[in-house]
């Protein structure tokens, strides 16, 4: 092993030496070509201006030309003028001069003159054109030098960024290459104090091998006199070497055995990688049942809705037969307008009960479908995690089993890391089970309440009404008994209507029993003028008095079954109690048991939701009683 390391270091070495090399050779490169690019500039610069220089030197040869050609003729037009003077001079000194031959000198004289304007003329517009010429040859050529001054600063102003670009990017790249360079001196430092010290441990090894050596040639010189017994016992430790070996080969085959068990534990993390994906597969079917659960809910809901037209239909039929009665009775339009008022607040009171709960309906329905949107994102997120951690620990597993087959150490430190995160993932477990325990624990106890509630505001309005059935019942049975005049019976309905505990209109149930009792009570009261010796109003007859009695006899029976009902819901709420309560258990023990948390999240999440739906569909039932109750009683 020390061998193999020695070797592994120094060839770890070389490869740090080449990798180094390699880099400064490319730094080099880099700096080799950066030079030529500055001194191709440099010379380019170089360049430019010595033709800056020579365009200088010509423009002023062409000035000092220029300027002698000017001075030429200036000393030209100075002489010219001098003559000019001399000659007009000399004219005036000859003309007082008599001459006998005037005629002739005259003309020649004014030809003279002629001609020397003329010349002046000519000389005039020669200093003009000669001074024009120059004066545009001057502006070309300091057009032209201002032209080349121009483009000079504006080359050496880019020659100038250029050199201070590239001399930037030298500069930046000298650090990155100086920073490289005093990296890899740092690892090959490092590399180095790891070589020496591997070399000194090698030479410890060596120098304690050559010193058993010696000491070995030392005993087998001493011992070389030594008779046979000696060489039997040289036999028993060879002997005892070959027992060495075989236990080495035994070390050997445990070594391979251990290689096989990790690869044993790479198939079994494979195993639970496919279980994964099949638990995957069960949400995505768990999915899929709740999509058709849904499904059932918005057909339960339709059907609910068909429920609510047909009792639509039904009020539409109940008011036609109370228009119907309207034309046959005209002696009672006014009880029958306050009924039609009574009538139109219950059914604007039902629209608004429908509207409500069509409004609940669709915010349960929406409430449910956000929770069950953001649980399934989150056990997308789960398994998107739960598989990048599987991928990231079958690749760790991987370089694992390659580092294995030389170095044990490592194995040694990853069974504990494996370990210990068992120890963790097993406590992360039992907090969170614990914690969904408590959720469950705290939803039983809030939907426990919601029921006891219901079930006392059930209790409640059930005695309210029965004692105002029997209160009712004794005023009728007093009406009975006593013969009283016409005069009593009206004062007894008009009590009965007049009272604000009748009249009141509220939002519960208490007001649709106290609306059909007190039909049963003005029923009552007009029937009891149905006996032959009590005084019957003369506007009621005989018939009118019996189908009195005949819906006094419906309402009772009305109000029994109503009882019945309210004793079934009874029945009903406490066997859901019980059905929660086992709910609940079934709910502890299944968290107890499971193992993992996607599983409970999903049972839990469908416990509720049976539990949900059955106190749904508890009040529901409770409020079609209350409602058909409400319909039963308007036709009176």
């Amino acid at each position: 092993c020390l061998w193999t390391g020695s070797c592994i270091f120094c060839s770890s070495r070389v490869i740090l030496w080449g990798w180094v090399r390699y880099h400064c050779y490319r730094a080099l490169m880099f700096i080799s070509l950066l030079l030529q690019e500055v001194d191709a500039l440099l010379s380019e610069n170089e360049m430019l201006q010595g033709k800056l220089h020579s365009q200088e030197d010509d423009f002023r040869l062409q000035n000092s030309t220029l300027m002698q050609e000017l001075s030429k003729l200036c000393s030209q037009i100075e002489r010219l003028e001098l003559e000019n003077q001399g000659l007009k001079d000399g004219k005036g000194l000859s003309a007082p001069a008599p001459s006998p031959v005037s005629g002739p000198t005259d003309g020649e004289l004014l030809r003279l003159q002629a001609e020397n304007s003329a010349l002046q003329k000519k000389l005039h517009v020669a200093c003009v054109h000669v001074l024009t010429d120059c004066f545009k040859h001057y502006l070309c050529s300091l057009y032209s030098f201002l032209r080349l001054q121009g483009e000079k600063e504006a080359l050496y102003n880019d020659s100038r960024t250029k050199i201070e670009e590239i001399q930037q990017r030298k500069e930046e790249e000298l650090k990155s290459i100086n920073l490289r360079v005093q990296k890899l001196q740092n690892d090959l430092m490092t590399a180095n104090q790891n070589v020496a010290e591997l070399k000194e441990q090698l030479q410890s090894k060596q120098k304690e091998h050559e010193m058993a050596l010696l000491a070995l040639k030392d005993q087998v010189a001493c011992q070389s006199a030594v008779s046979q017994e000696q060489v039997e016992g040289m036999l028993s430790e060879n002997d005892a070497l070959r027992t060495n070996l075989a236990a080495l080969e035994q070390i050997q085959t445990v070594k391979t055995q251990e290689l096989s068990l990790l690869r044993d534990q790479n198939m079994a993390l494979n195993v639970e990688l496919q279980q994964r994906r099949t638990e995957q597969d069960s949400l995505l079917a768990q999915k899929d049942d709740l999509s058709s659960q849904l499904q059932e809910a918005n057909r339960a809901n339709n059907r609910l809705l068909e429920q609510i037209s047909e009792l639509g239909l039904d009020k539409d039929k109940l008011q036609q037969e109370l228009e119907e009665a309207k034309k046959t009775a005209d002696k009672r339009k006014a009880m029958l307008d306050e009924l039609a008022i009574e009538t139109a607040q219950e059914k604007s009171r039902h629209k608004e009960e429908l509207s409500d709960l069509r409004l609940q309906h669709e915010k349960e329905v929406l409430s449910v479908r956000a929770r069950y949107e953001k649980e399934l994102r989150g056990l997308h997120e789960e398994k998107n995690r739960t598989e990048e951690e599987i991928r990231a620990q079958l690749r760790d597993e991987k370089a694992r089993t390659k580092e294995l087959e030389g170095l044990q150490q490592s194995v040694e430190e990853l069974q504990a890391q494996v370990q210990s995160m068992e120890g963790t993932k097993g406590w992360f477990e039992r907090r969170l089970k614990e914690a969904e325990v408590l959720d469950t624990v705290d939803e039983q106890r809030i939907l426990e309440k919601k029921g006891s509630s219901a079930l006392k505001d059930l209790k409640r309005q059930l005695h309210l009404e029965r004692k105002r059935a029997d209160k009712l019942q004794e005023r009728l049975q007093e009406i009975l008994t006593n013969t009283k005049t016409r005069t009593g019976l009206e004062e007894l309905v008009l009590s009965e209507i007049s009272s604000p505990s009748r009249t009141q209109q509220t939002g519960d149930s208490s007001s649709v029993s106290s609306f059909s009792y007190r039909e049963m009570m003005k029923e009552g009261a007009s029937s009891n003028t149905s006996s032959p010796q009590s005084q019957r109003p003369a506007d009621l007859s005989d018939d009118e008095v019996g189908e009195l009695f005949q819906r006094l006899a419906e309402v009772q029976q009305e109000k029994w079954l109503l009882e019945e009902k309210v004793k079934h819901l009874e029945v009903s709420c406490s066997s859901m109690a019980e059905d929660i309560c086992k709910k609940s258990a079934i709910i502890e023990t299944y968290v107890m048991d499971s193992r993992r948390g996607k599983r409970l999240a999903v049972s839990r999440f469908v416990f509720l939701r049976a539990i949900q739906v059955d106190y749904k569909d508890v009040c529901a039932l409770i409020r079609c009683v209350l409602v058909t109750g409400c319909i039963k009683s308007t036709p009176d």
